[in-house]
């Protein structure tokens, strides 16, 4: 795992945790009750399928984190700075490795 503090490691975990609970809730809203007449828009389907992904990016965190390679890039195995997981816990590649990703699938 990356050279983060137990202290640091337990923030992000809160982090992640805050994050799960919005997407659920985003995901849960973005769901026509039974009772509404109206069908489910593309847009409702589009934001549960971001909602989905976003998830499944936490989850995702989270096994890293079991599996001691969180704050680590999956690209280039340097340690990803810590204010970058505190913008984004659920941040797999450093900045560099990001932005050439980005490039490539842009």
């Amino acid at each position: 795992m990356a050279d983060l503090t137990e202290r640091q490691l337990i923030h992000l975990q809160e982090l992640l945790d805050t994050q799960e609970i919005s997407a659920r809730i985003r995901a849960r809203v973005a769901i026509p009750e039974e009772s509404d007449d109206c069908e489910p828009t593309d847009v409702d389907d589009a934001m549960i399928k971001m909602e989905l992904v976003e998830l499944a990016d936490i989850e995702a965190a989270h096994r890293r984190i079991d599996n001691h390679q969180y704050g680590l890039c999956i690209d280039c195995g340097c340690t990803i700075d810590y204010a970058r997981l505190q913008a984004s816990p659920t941040a797999k590649r450093c900045t560099q490795c990001q932005r050439l990703h980005e490039q490539r699938h842009h």
